[in-house]
C-alpha cells in the first residue's frame, strides 16, 4: 500500500468514526479538532515546560556520578572507536560493527559525538542521558495530549514515565545511551503518526509527509536499539484507541490500517534479523542446553509479574537480576500464568467500556516480548532497562482508569490532582533515593548484593571496582563470585552425573555437563565428567580427549582425568607415547592404582623394546592385586615372548588359571609352552 500523498484523505476510517467527547473524568475521549490544538495552548506549553525541569532536576545529580565497569568500558570507557570521536573511519566504523552483539550505528554516533565534546569526563555523557530522558517525557505528554485531548491524564502518565525509580538504570548509566534515544525516536514516531492520522481525517494536505516522518524517525530509532521492533503493533493499538480508526470501519477499511503498517513491518523483521546475527555472531544468546525451553517460559511469566510488582512497589531495584539456577516451582509458573490470564480476560471484557485497559495491557505485554526471555540473551533473568517503554501502557491503564472511576464524584478533580500530586512526589522521593546508589561502582554493586541472592554478576563487577579503588574487599568478593558460579555449575554437574547412571540417557547428560562446563569453564570436574560420556559414544572420543585435555591443565593432580586421558590416547592411532606419559603421571600421584600400573603395562608391552618396563608394571599391579587373573596371564604372555624365561611365563599361567579356573586361554598357553622344544 502506497503512503498516502498530501493531497488525499487517506485515512480509511476516516469517516467511520467522527470525533466525539464522551465523559472520561471531564476529559475528552478523543479530542482531535480540525486543527489538532486543544484549548489552553499556552497552559500546557508551561506544563510541559515544568514536566521537564521537573524530570531534568532529579536526575541531574547523575552528573556528580562516574563511569562503572559493567558495560561502559564496552561503549565508552576502553573503545578506542568512541574514545577517538567523530572521525570518518570511527562513523564507518558505527555502522559496520556488530560489537557489544548489536548494530545500534546511531548509539555509537552518539556517544562519539559526547566524547568529542566532553572527552571522557562522565558528567557530559551523564548529562546527555538526563535532557534525552526529560525530552522522552514532555514528549510522550505532548503525543498523548494530541491522541486523547486528556491533558491531565497526559501529564500524569508522562510524570509516572518520567519520575519512576526503574527507569532510573536507563538513565544514570552511561551505556544505556541506547534506551533513551532510541525512546525519543520512538515519540517523534508517535507524534508524527498522530499528525498524520490527524491531517487525514480532516482531510487536510501533509499526511503523507508525516507518514514519512513516521517511518524515518522508526528506522533511526531501530538504529539506536532493536527493541522498538514491536513498534507497527502499537501502531495498530493506537488505532483503535485513542485514534477510534477501528469503530464503524468497514473489514475492507481495516485490512487497510494493517496494509499502511507493512513498511513498518518490514524494517521491524530487518532489525530483527540483523540483530539475530549480531547476538548469535557475539554468542550471547543462549543455547537450548544452558535455558531450556520450560525455565525460559516459566522465567517469561514470572518476570511480567516481577515487573509489574516492581512497578507498583518499586523496592529491591538492581544493575543485575541472575537466572534462577534450576527450574521454579510449578505452582510459581502456574500462579504467574493465571495471573496474566486473569489480566487479559478482564481487558478483554471491559473492552468496550474501558478500551485504554486492553491497548494499554498489550502496549505493556507485547513490547516486553524482545526481551521477556524467550529468546534469551546474557545470563540475566529480568532488567530495569528493559521496563522503560513498556510500562507506559501500565500507565495509561493506571490514569485513565482511576480518571474514569472517580467520574462521579463531587469534587473529583482537586481530589485527583492531590492523590496524583502524592504519587508522583513519593516515586520522585524513591527515584531520588535510587540514584544514590549510581553514584560509583562500590555503591551501585554493593547494593546490587544487598538486594539480590547469588548475583555473581555484582559481586564480580564489585571485586573489580573495589581492585582499582583503595578500598579493601575485592579478594573476598572474587572468592563469592567463583563460589556461587561453581555451586551453579556444580547442580547442572551433579544432574549430569545421574542421567549418565540411567541407561540410555547419556545424551542428556552431555547437555547437562556442557551447560557446567558455560558457566564455569575453570571448573575441572565437568570437563571431565563431559569427556567420560563423550568417550563412550562412537565416533566422539577426539572431543573426550579434548575434555580431559581441558580437565588435567586446569586441575595437575586430577589423577583419574590423566587416566582417562591415557586409555582414550591408548585407542587412537599415534597417541601411544603420550597415553604412556598420562599413566605415568597417574602412577606418580597414585602408586597404589592397580588400574594405572596394569595399563601402563599392557600399553608398554605392545612397543618393541618396552618389554622390560612392561614386566615391572606387571609385576607391580600383582603386587596390587595378586588375585588378577588379567594381570598374571599378561605378565606370561609377555615373558613367553622373551629367551630362557619360559618356566617364568608357566608360573604366571598356572596363577591366572588358579585365580580363573575356567580360563581356557591359560590352559592353551601352559599346553603350548610345555609342547615346545627346549
Amino acid at each position: 500500500m502506497q503512503p498516502p500523498s498530501s493531497t488525499q484523505t487517506a485515512d480509511p476510517a476516516a469517516q467511520a468514526a467522527p470525533p466525539t467527547a464522551t465523559g472520561n473524568g471531564g476529559e475528552a475521549r478523543f479530542a482531535f479538532s480540525a486543527t489538532g490544538a486543544a484549548s489552553g495552548g499556552r497552559g500546557q506549553f508551561l506544563l510541559g515546560i515544568l514536566l521537564f525541569l521537573c524530570v531534568a532536576g532529579i536526575f541531574l545529580r547523575t552528573t556528580a556520578d562516574d563511569f562503572i565497569t559493567y558495560d561502559d568500558p564496552v561503549y565508552v570507557t576502553k573503545n578506542t572507536h568512541v574514545t577517538g570521536g567523530l572521525t570518518w573511519a570511527n562513523v564507518r566504523w558505527a555502522f559496520s560493527t556488530t560489537e557489544a552483539s548489536n548494530w545500534h550505528p546511531l548509539t555509537w554516533l552518539s556517544h562519539m559525538t559526547d566524547c568529542q565534546l566532553f572527552g571522557l569526563h562522565p558528567w557530559g555523557h551523564h548529562l546527555t542521558n538526563v535532557l534525552l530522558h526529560a525530552l522522552n517525557a514532555l514528549l510522550l505528554f505532548v503525543v498523548l495530549r494530541r491522541m486523547t485531548g486528556a491533558v491531565w491524564r497526559s501529564l500524569f502518565v508522562a510524570a509516572l514515565f518520567g519520575l519512576h525509580p526503574l527507569h532510573v538504570e536507563s538513565v544514570a548509566w552511561a551505556a544505556e545511551r541506547k534506551d533513551v534515544l532510541s525512546t525519543a525516536f520512538l515519540m517523534l514516531t508517535l507524534w508524527a503518526y498522530a499528525r498524520r492520522v490527524e491531517l487525514a481525517r480532516a482531510g487536510r494536505p501533509g499526511a503523507g509527509i508525516f507518514y514519512g516522518w513516521a517511518l524515518l524517525f522508526f528506522a533511526l530509532g531501530l538504529m539506536c536499539k532493536p527493541m522498538l521492533v514491536t513498534l507497527p503493533c502499537v501502531l495498530l493499538l493506537l488505532d483503535y484507541w485513542p485514534l477510534n480508526r477501528w469503530d464503524g470501519a468497514s473489514t475492507l477499511a481495516r485490512w487497510a490500517l494493517l496494509a499502511e503498517k507493512i513498511p513498518f513491518f518490514v524494517l521491524s523483521a530487518a532489525a530483527s534479523a540483523v540483530t539475530l546475527f549480531a547476538q548469535g555472531r557475539g554468542g550471547t544468546v543462549a543455547s537450548i542446553e544452558d535455558y531450556p525451553w520450560p525455565v525460559r517460559l516459566a522465567n517469561a511469566l514470572i518476570a511480567y509479574c516481577r515487573y509489574l510488582g516492581k512497578c507498583f512497589v518499586p523496592a529491591k531495584l538492581a544493575v543485575f537480576y541472575p537466572y534462577f539456577a534450576t527450574q521454579p516451582p510449578l505452582w510459581e509458573t502456574l500462579l504467574a500464568g493465571v495471573l496474566l490470564a486473569g489480566i487479559t480476560a478482564a481487558a478483554v471484557v471491559l473492552i468496550r467500556r474501558r478500551p485504554y485497559l486492553l491497548v494499554g495491557w498489550l502496549w505493556f505485554a507485547g513490547t516486553l516480548v524482545p526481551v521477556i526471555g524467550l529468546i534469551q540473551i546474557g545470563g540475566q533473568s529480568m532488567a530495569d532497562r528493559y521496563s522503560y517503554v513498556p510500562l507506559i501502557g501500565v500507565f495509561i491503564m493506571a490514569a485513565w482508569a482511576a480518571g474514569d472511576a472517580a467520574a462521579a464524584w463531587p469534587h473529583r478533580l482537586p481530589i485527583l490532582g492531590l492523590a496524583a500530586g502524592a504519587i508522583v512526589a513519593g516515586l520522585a522521593v524513591l527515584t531520588s533515593r535510587q540514584l544514590g546508589y549510581w553514584k560509583d561502582g562500590i555503591s551501585l554493586f554493593r547494593h546490587a548484593v544487598a538486594v539480590t541472592e547469588n548475583n555473581w554478576v555484582a559481586h564480580a563487577n564489585l571485586a573489580a571496582t573495589l581492585s582499582k579503588s583503595s578500598a579493601s574487599g575485592a579478594g573476598a568478593e572474587f572468592q563469592e563470585t567463583m563460589r556461587i558460579l561453581s555451586a551453579f555449575a556444580e547442580t547442572y554437574d551433579r544432574k549430569g552425573v545421574e542421567l549418565e547412571r540411567t541407561p540410555g540417557r547419556s545424551l542428556e547428560a552431555i547437555k547437562e555437563f556442557r551447560t557446567a562446563v558455560r558457566i564455569l569453564p575453570v571448573l575441572a570436574e565437568p570437563h571431565y565428567n563431559l569427556g567420560t560420556a563423550l568417550a563412550k559414544i562412537p565416533g566422539r572420543l577426539p572431543e573426550a580427549i579434548e575434555e580431559f585435555r581441558t580437565a588435567v591443565r586446569l586441575k595437575p593432580g586430577f589423577a583419574e582425568a590423566h587416566y582417562n586421558l591415557g586409555a582414550a590416547l591408548a585407542g587412537t592411532p599415534g597417541g601411544q607415547a603420550e597415553a604412556v606419559t598420562e599413566y605415568e603421571t597417574v602412577i606418580r600421584l597414585k602408586p597404589d592404582s592397580f588400574d594405572a600400573h596394569f595399563r601402563l603395562g599392557l600399553l608398554l608391552s605392545g612397543i618393541p623394546g618396552r618389554e622390560s618396563k612392561s614386566i615391572a608394571e606387571y609385576q607391580a599391579a600383582i603386587r596390587l592385586k595378586p588375585d588378577s587373573y588379567e594381570a598374571h596371564f599378561n605378565l606370561g604372555l609377555v615373558l613367553a615372548g622373551i629367551s630362557g624365561r619360559k618356566a617364568e611365563a608357566l608360573g604366571q599361567f598356572e596363577a591366572a588359571l588358579q585365580a580363573k579356573p575356567d580360563l581356557e586361554q591359560a590352559r592353551e598357553m601352559i599346553a603350548r609352552l610345555r609342547a615346545a622344544p627346549q
